[in-house]
């Protein structure tokens, strides 16, 4: 069995501060982040050794990114992979919006950061949850025949029906479902940040940290965890 120490974060552009990503950055072995600050890059690969980054929506703005430690074998078959709300998602402009993910192959098993749309109805051009579920299913589909581990914002509860079914549908599994890992406006701390996979693995260790929880209005927290699986499938 290989097991491997993870940090999935949503950074919204680093709303706690640089020194939350580096503290909760501690001993992991790789780092799934969303709109992280393409211009902290040089300090991220500072704290992790080797990091990967693609643009959510602008040129120089907040990205994907998946970063390693020093020591480990190399992440390859970096790819960015476009999501069916890109046209749509890049005519609004919103920087907080995604419309794509960031995937890399360690050892034969894909690790991705994504982040899809979310629905937003103001302005000239809405986004529906049905774009939503486009996105997410898009994810889906493409990974179904390789194991592989997708970290990121989903945007709905885990007791939302139809993600659900996309997940049953193409053969993956959630984990952090019991698990709150975002401050909403009214301030309750509710699960919309997703971990799913669609091969055998254990996930323990399970950490959300938000000590800094009061320090925002609202806003996603790190999240680290061990994620255990046969060697065999390397």
């Amino acid at each position: 069995m290989t097991s491997y120490k993870f940090l999935q974060y949503n950074t919204d552009n680093l709303r706690l501060g640089w020194d939350a990503l580096v503290k909760a950055s501690n001993n992991v072995d790789f780092l799934l982040l969303q709109r992280f600050p393409r211009d902290k890059y040089k300090e991220l690969c500072n704290i992790t050794g080797k990091a990967f980054l693609t643009e959510s929506i602008n040129p120089d703005g907040w990205c994907l990114a998946i970063g390693r430690t020093d020591g480990m074998s190399s992440i390859s078959g970096i790819e960015t992979i476009q999501l069916p709300s890109t046209q749509l998602i890049h005519a609004i402009g919103d920087p907080w919006q995604g419309c794509n993910v960031l995937k890399g192959t360690y050892n034969n098993i894909n690790l991705v950061s994504a982040l899809p749309c979310f629905p937003a109805s103001l302005g000239e051009f809405p986004v529906t949850k049905a774009d939503n579920e486009l996105d997410i299913e898009h994810i889906l589909a493409t990974f179904q025949d390789a194991p592989t581990i997708i970290a990121g914002d989903f945007h709905f509860s885990p007791s939302d029906m139809k993600i659900n079914e996309l997940l049953e549908k193409y053969n993956f599994k959630s984990y952090l479902d019991g698990h709150k890992t975002f401050k909403n406006p009214m301030s309750h701390m509710i699960n919309l940040d997703k971990l799913v996979c669609n091969f055998e693995i254990e996930v323990s260790d399970i950490v959300v940290h938000a000590d800094k929880m009061d320090s925002i209005e609202q806003g996603h927290f790190p999240i680290t965890y061990t994620v255990t699986w046969d060697s065999k499938k390397d």
